[in-house]
């Protein structure tokens, strides 16, 4: 048997099961904006447990923002050609 706890979770009964995928679930749109973002942290609360996704969560940074493109860029395209 294995040691993780998705495996352990689909032997409870139904209701159990949709208490945890809907903890993994609410951990996961807690996310969208960490670095991991909302398919990260679902796929790991799922996977180890919603209390070590919670955790990793709390740890884990903010996105960074995307890099603007400058105007003025260090290598100028020729205009004549």
């Amino acid at each position: 048997m294995s040691a993780l706890p998705l495996v352990m979770v689909l032997a409870f009964p139904p209701h159990v099961q949709l208490i945890y995928f809907a903890c993994c679930l609410l951990i996961a749109l807690f996310g969208i904006r960490k670095r991991m973002g909302f398919w990260g942290h679902l796929f790991f609360s799922v996977i180890f447990s919603p209390i070590v996704g919670l955790i990793l969560l709390l740890v884990s940074g903010k996105k960074r923002p995307p890099k603007e493109k400058r105007r003025d860029a260090k290598i100028k395209p020729a205009e004549n050609l």
